[in-house]
């Protein structure tokens, strides 16, 4: 076996049992193993849907990750995380600007940007969200690569938030967004990480319960990122760590040895959480990973 990303032969199963398949507490019936390169420390594994595109198109994915494919289910779930993902990107570099959104859902994010951005981009796989883009008013592809026909070397700002550990090419994926991108604009790639402190103190258990999924192909860390961003085509990168969870969240963990969300501990103060988050993102190790691209 060869890694993917890099070639190397150096390759280790890092963890073999059930996975989750969809939302929380779903597993998958068989042991799935999970392989890692390791030169440049991409884990993935070979439990893939059998055409990834349909399973995306359909409202079946959504029904298996969140309970639900309606628009209001997707706003319930996702308007509260567009105050972090500005927390990525910062306000400034929308207005008047030609931008698009990879995998924008329902466009939750998007609609903040509606009458500051010049232009919205909505590329979404899912044919029922596309539709409600369409009655928005923005322009709808399913993928990227449908895009650049018409958009190659016009976008000035490609978002793209929990989405590259999702495609089976993700070197494709951010060429494709190369592609897309005008010479003076900026693409903002956002994943989640390995979570190594979560691994470090709960072992299988976040393993199993939370990182590992069918429908994360990888988990990506900051080498293998600027390594496939070199591959495809990109010269000025940059990676920044952000911590999204608090203290709170890994003390829910310990006691409930399951996903529990923020809890309220009336020993942690909102002090002791953002100095944990800083000095989780200063350290690089967070939870997540953000590629800020430039051609």
């Amino acid at each position: 076996m060869k890694c993917k990303i890099c070639n190397s032969k150096n390759i280790k199963i890092v963890y073999c049992g059930k996975i989750r398949k969809g939302g929380l507490g779903k597993y998958t019936k068989q042991d799935v193993s999970m392989y890692q390169c390791q030169e440049c420390q991409v884990i993935w594994h070979e439990q893939t849907e059998k055409n990834v595109e349909d399973y995306y198109e359909s409202s079946a994915y959504r029904k298996s990750l969140e309970g639900g494919s309606e628009i209001d289910k997707f706003y319930e779930l996702h308007d509260k995380e567009t105050m972090a993902k500005f927390t990525y990107t910062g306000t400034e570099c929308f207005r008047h600007k030609i931008v698009a959104d990879i995998g924008c859902g329902g466009g939750a994010f998007l609609d903040f940007l509606k009458g500051v951005a010049k232009e919205i981009i909505a590329i979404e796989p899912s044919v029922q969200y596309r539709e409600i883009m369409e009655q928005k008013g923005y322009y709808t592809y399913p993928y990227a690569i449908e895009a650049i026909k018409k958009w190659k070397d016009k976008i000035e700002v490609i978002t793209s938030f929990d989405v590259i550990e999702h495609v089976e090419k993700p070197v494709q994926f951010l060429n494709e967004i190369n592609q897309l991108l005008a010479n003076d604009g900026k693409a903002i790639i956002g994943t989640p990480s390995d979570a190594p402190v979560m691994r470090a103190v709960l072992g299988e258990i976040y393993e199993k319960r939370l990182l590992f999924s069918t429908q994360h192909l990888w988990v990506f860390a900051e080498k293998n990122l600027k390594l496939m961003a070199r591959q495809a085509g990109f010269t000025k990168i940059e990676v920044r760590h952000f911590q999204r969870y608090g203290l709170n969240n890994l003390i829910g963990w310990l006691k409930e040895q399951r996903a529990c969300g923020e809890q309220n501990y009336f020993f942690v103060t909102n002090t002791m959480n953002e100095v944990w988050k800083a000095e989780l993102s200063e350290k690089g190790i967070a939870d997540y990973i953000v590629l800020y691209l430039e051609k």
